[in-house]
């Protein structure tokens, strides 16, 4: 299963861009983003190239950080690609929490990321459905 990163962050300037050269400083990829507004403070959901060492260098540099199962899944990178998915998943009673996405190759593949209460369940019922669920190596490799 794949792992995003979130960290809990204060809302204001430079929190990104602090994380970011941090991270790249340390030669990790970052594949996907993204940043919540909660008032006075956020959260930014990133996934790496490595995410065990994400959380550890972020949380060397006093980031207030965890780590999730999220599910994610190869789709079409066309009208009602997504439709597909958000339809299979209605049909089987899978709630989602949180999800983004970002495109591999432009009019052929993208990828959902999907958080989930019961991830393990969801992602069996995604496959069983014909969809493509990336392991962990595969999503951090692209």
């Amino acid at each position: 299963m794949a792992s995003q990163v979130t960290v809990f962050v204060e809302n204001k300037p430079g929190r990104i861009s602090k994380i970011a050269r941090k991270l790249g400083d340390e030669g990790i990829n970052i594949r996907a983003i993204t940043v919540s507004d909660m008032g006075d403070y956020g959260l930014i959901n990133i996934i790496t190239n490595d995410p065990e060492r994400t959380a550890e260098v972020l949380s060397g540099e006093g980031f207030s950080v965890s780590r999730k199962h999220v599910i994610a899944i190869i789709m079409e990178d066309r009208p009602g690609g997504l439709a597909d998915i958000a339809e299979h998943m209605h049909r089987n009673g899978i709630n989602v929490s949180n999800a983004y996405g970002f495109i591999l190759q432009q009019k052929e593949r993208a990828v959902l990321i999907l958080e989930v209460e019961d991830y393990e369940n969801a992602e069996k019922l995604m496959k069983r459905g014909g969809f493509h669920t990336l392991t962990m190596r595969e999503l951090h490799n692209l």
